[in-house]
């Protein structure tokens, strides 16, 4: 068994200190691999540069050489049969829901940061140790042993935990059908506590009812409620971190509602991606990128199903779900990747650019455009007599509790066993998953059989609606590349501009010095608005919402 003790002398340095126990036979080659990425997120994060004084001792204190074979890998040889201490100092400056941070308040580690996978021991546990004297109490994700030791069964369980240690953090629970669910707060609360866990209640009671199990005992939901504005979700398959602030913003409404929604998100994440999950992804190889085309699948189906079953516990009227449908559709209307790329090739190149703006209308969203492609799935399957649902509680019994990966055709294979016409799912596959087909126009009809009335109005943004273009702070960030404006305008140009009945006239200043005036003429065609009007209730929708 390896052994990891974690300290943290100093707060204020943002340091902590690391050591790793290795117990390793005469001559044997330990190869130490810092993860490269974390699960969630598929991006390099190249967590090795956070590392400093790294040195390698045997039991006799001695040093032991070393050297890396990569950026992130180190080696060395052991000489006999000794238990070798690994020692590093690790930096904690980065505050979200998957990062590390340290200041006098609170030590808070996601262990994927900074615990090194031991190749050869990789199967083997792990023990944790915290000496953290100044912080009186600690949450860690890791469950303990009955000799009250922190005990991961392996480096995959190790690297999917949280640690909090704090002298504020605030606790709650609750029980939904045997699982205990903790609350851990660790910032202000402004809100009515009550009311948050009766709906955290709610909507955990009914994904828990839809999926026939929860996967775990024990869950925690560990909050960093923090004085300035953020918003991040972290999936772990015993429990998952959230940063969300300002803090004091929770009395609105609005900001509540995004907080049940990232909580509801996450937790549908403990069974999908964290359990049903694609075989290249099964197990994790944090050291390199990992290619797939299921980002509909893992985020696309989450994003949709984790704001549904706020719907469908009651947490959410159906007023509210669809704001938050409409702020989707919004963020796809100013989006026109579609017709550049479908959502296999945005999610197989997450690793390229899918967490940064990216040049203009190049990819798809795989979180917002995976979750319309879901959403009319729902509906199709609903018309068939299944559901969505019906089809992930399917994915968890075949796929997610035996921990087997699936292949994409075999999660198709799946949602087609749930219907009776199965070309009316492999035409809409081939037209707006595989395809380039603009999944707005379908979803507009499509919405109709929930009565639901799809409405499209002009943008209020003079220059949006009637010229195409998108500014912040008078630069321009966008042209739609249907406006006449496309092909004199640039992004990034300085622009005022007067407007008449039927024309625009738009003054420039380009980042190279030049300055010149265009006329447009205006219509109301780009950037259209939309509203979800609620109409006459429908069989579809009653089998829907419930």
């Amino acid at each position: 068994m390896c052994k990891y003790t974690i300290s943290c002398p100093n707060p204020a340095s943002q340091f902590i200190l690391i050591q790793l126990e290795i117990k390793a036979h005469s001559s044997q080659t330990i190869e130490l691999q810092l993860p490269a990425w974390r699960a969630g997120r598929y991006q390099l994060a190249n967590y090795a540069q956070y590392v400093r004084s790294f040195q390698i001792k045997n039991q006799n204190q001695e040093n032991i050489q070393f050297q890396k074979l990569s950026k992130d890998c180190w080696t060395f040889q052991s000489e006999k049969n000794h238990t070798y201490l690994v020692e590093y100092e690790f930096f904690c400056a980065r505050m979200d829901a998957g990062g590390a941070w340290v200041d006098e308040e609170q030590v808070y580690l996601n262990f994927i940061n900074c615990c090194f996978e031991v190749k050869s021991l990789a199967q083997n546990p792990f023990e944790l140790e915290v000496n953290l004297p100044s912080f009186q109490k600690i949450v860690c994700t890791i469950p303990k042993n009955q000799e009250g030791k922190w005990i991961a069964e392996n480096f995959q369980m190790l690297v999917d935990s949280t640690l909090l240690a704090s002298n504020n953090v605030q606790h709650w629970s609750y029980e939904s059908t045997g699982s205990v669910f903790h609350i851990w707060i660790q910032g202000a609360i402004h809100f009515d506590i009550k009311a948050f866990l009766y709906n955290f209640q709610k909507f955990t009671d009914t994904q828990i009812r839809d999926f026939g199990e929860f996967p775990e005992s024990e869950y925690h939901f560990i909050f960093q409620l923090l004085p300035y504005k953020h918003y991040h979700g972290v999936e772990h398959q015993k429990g998952t971190v959230i940063t969300l602030g300002p803090a004091t913003d929770l009395v609105e409404e609005l900001k509540m509602e995004d907080l049940l929604g990232v909580g509801s998100h996450e937790l549908y994440h403990a069974w999908n991606v964290c359990r049903i999950r694609p075989k290249e992804l099964l197990p994790y190889d944090f050291s390199k990128e990992t290619y797939t085309q299921a980002g509909w699948l893992l985020e696309g189906i989450t994003t949709y199903m984790g704001d549904l079953y706020l719907l469908k516990s009651g947490v959410y009227s159906l007023e509210v779900f669809l704001k938050q449908i409409e702020s989707t559709l919004q963020r796809e209307i100013n989006n026109l990747g579609w017709k550049n790329q479908n959502i296999l090739e945005s999610s197989f190149d997450l690793w390229l650019d899918g967490y940064q703006p990216g040049i203009p209308d190049r990819k798809v969203n795989i979180y917002t455009h995976g979750s319309l492609i879901c959403f009319c799935l729902d509906l199709l399957l609903i018309e068939g007599g299944s559901s969505f649902p019906q089809v992930m509680k399917l994915a968890w019994q075949q796929f997610g509790k035996p921990r087997k990966g699936y292949s994409q055709s075999e999660f198709w294979n799946l949602i087609l066993s749930q219907t009776s016409k199965p070309e009316v799912f492999k035409t809409f596959y081939e037209h707006y998953i595989s395809g380039n087909e603009d999944i707005l126009a379908y979803f507009s009809e499509k919405i109709s059989c929930l009565g639901i009335d799809y409405v499209q109005r002009p943008n209020p943004d003079h220059l949006a609606g009637k010229l195409g273009i998108l500014t912040h702070d008078h630069k321009i960030v966008k042209v739609h590349p249907d406006s006449p404006a496309f092909d004199k305008l640039m992004i990034g140009d300085q622009i005022s501009f007067e407007e008449s009945v039927s024309h625009i006239e738009v003054k420039v200043e380009r980042t190279n010095g030049n300055r010149f005036e265009c006329t447009f003429e205006s219509t109301e065609r780009y950037f259209p608005q939309i509203n979800l009007a609620i109409a006459e209730e429908t069989d579809i929708r009653k089998k829907w919402m419930n």
